[in-house]
């Protein structure tokens, strides 16, 4: 497997073909909206996420090349990090406030908790196998196996999410409510906070 350089050809592929313009190979751009619909925008954030992991079964495959590893790593460190604030600092703390002991939302979200740290503590590793791939380094197997892993465990932890969480949060999240959601995911968005 080997990484393509840019210096040679503007958008030489990898070994199974997907370059730079390869929609297979991009992840969205980020998204507006939040504070008019604060669970479409988590729902869209989502979106980017398995776009995410579909690139990085992609870069596992040998399917890579350095734009598309440096969008990767870009996502992971900036995108992925914030959106699990919006969740953890945003989202929970309100949906723990409104919804019924029926939802069982506190088993809900100590489970998205406990893998969200997975993926703070994986994604470290992650980071640093596509840092060595985009700077020239050879992809390994270990690595790529360390990718597709992570890619699985990102695609189980929305589907959770998606099919879980968000469906709770549309039934019990009104007024009051999304708009504080939607505040704070603003500010954060905006640095006023954390």
């Amino acid at each position: 497997m080997s990484i393509v350089d840019h210096d040679d050809q503007k958008d030489k592929v990898g070994v199974n073909g997907a370059g730079n313009d390869d929609p297979r190979a991009a992840i969205g751009a980020a998204l507006s909206g939040y504070t008019a619909s604060p669970l479409d925008f988590l729902f869209g954030e989502h979106l980017r996420q398995r776009q995410l992991a579909k690139v990085l079964m992609l870069i596992a495959d040998g399917v890579i090349n350095r734009k598309t590893i440096a969008s990767a790593i870009s996502f992971i460190e900036k995108d992925l990090a914030l959106h699990i604030m919006d969740e953890e600092l945003s989202l929970f703390p309100v949906l723990r406030s409104v919804c019924e002991a029926d939802d069982k939302i506190d088993e809900i979200l100590d489970i998205l908790a406990k893998e969200h740290r997975e993926d703070e503590s994986g994604s470290d590793e992650i980071v640093a196998i596509l840092k060595v791939m985009v700077a020239g380094g050879p992809a390994t197997p270990h690595g790529a196996e360390r990718l597709r892993d992570f890619a699985d465990r990102l695609r189980h932890h929305l589907a959770l999410e998606n099919g879980v969480l968000l469906p709770i949060a549309r039934t019990r999240l009104t007024g009051d409510a999304l708009r504080s959601v939607a505040d704070s995911i603003a500010a954060r968005r905006q640095g006023r906070i954390k």
